[in-house]
């Protein structure tokens, strides 16, 4: 069977909804790299993802038009639909009917295909998690969040630097301390303000509150210091940031700092 026809495959599955038959579609290989030993691979991780949106939205179907080949790679435009019914990552059923577009490009790796997702901008990405009730809405974004919500730091990952590998960090070795010695913005909290999440400066171990705070007091931090690379403290959450860099690290980067 040539690609095309394992293509049609995969949209028929998507479009009927058969979200357990996608693994079998997928390639190990991310568009971009080859995961290493100890790293999940790209089957596993959208797998895992996509297994979590259907819990959550039931009657979750896909489709991919406007597919057009160009050698091993073809490109389209996937739009998802499905009503938010159950719970996802913390936040409970909203009832929302949801859709989404976004162009794709498509690579065919053997008898499977691994899946880049295009001109993915984050604007449109929050307006996504709002309606899914995983981000405050505009107003209230300065205020924390009302519900626990922990979203799989992959999707984040890709969402906030645009792939799915590590992008080069040249602070990582900077890293000196990384875990809080405190819970709390100090600053916030003489002001008498709220936060919806904290970070911790890896360099120094300065806590300040997120960049979505009215007062973002990390942010502010880095432009004092000069101390680019921090991590979150918000509930479990250990993921890390580099300002300088734009670079995104799962919480297992610490694991050699510990």
């Amino acid at each position: 069977m040539g690609a095309d026809d394992r293509l049609t495959e995969v949209n028929q599955a998507l479009q009927n909804g058969d979200w357990a038959a996608l693994p079998s579609y997928l390639a190990s290989d991310f568009f971009s790299y080859s995961p290493g030993p100890d790293e999940p691979t790209a089957a596993e991780r959208f797998s895992s993802i996509v297994a979590d949106l259907h819990a959550a939205l039931p009657d979750l179907t896909a489709t991919l038009s406007d597919v057009t080949p160009d050698g091993d790679t073809y490109t389209a435009t996937l739009t998802v639909n499905g009503t938010h019914e159950n719970a996802l990552w913390g936040a409970p059923g909203s009832g929302t009917n949801l859709v989404w577009s976004n162009p794709v490009t498509i690579k065919s790796i053997g008898d499977r295909f691994a899946f880049r997702f295009d001109d993915i901008g984050f604007p449109d990405v929050v307006v996504l998690l709002r309606q899914l009730g995983l981000v405050n809405p505009p107003d209230e974004m300065d205020l924390p969040p009302p519900h626990p919500v922990s979203i799989p730091e992959f999707l984040l990952k890709t969402v906030f630097s645009g792939r799915a590998d590590d992008r080069p960090c040249a602070h990582l070795n900077e890293i000196r301390i990384v875990e809080p010695s405190t819970r709390l913005c100090a600053a916030c909290f003489d002001q008498g303000d709220n936060w919806p999440a904290l970070r911790l400066c890896l360099i120094c171990g300065f806590v300040g509150c997120c960049d979505t705070s009215k007062n973002k007091h990390m942010l502010n931090h880095y432009g004092e210091t000069g101390h680019p690379i921090m991590r979150s403290i918000r509930m479990d959450e250990g993921w890390v940031w580099c300002y300088e860099d734009n670079a995104f690290f799962e919480t297992a980067i610490l694991d050699g700092y510990r």
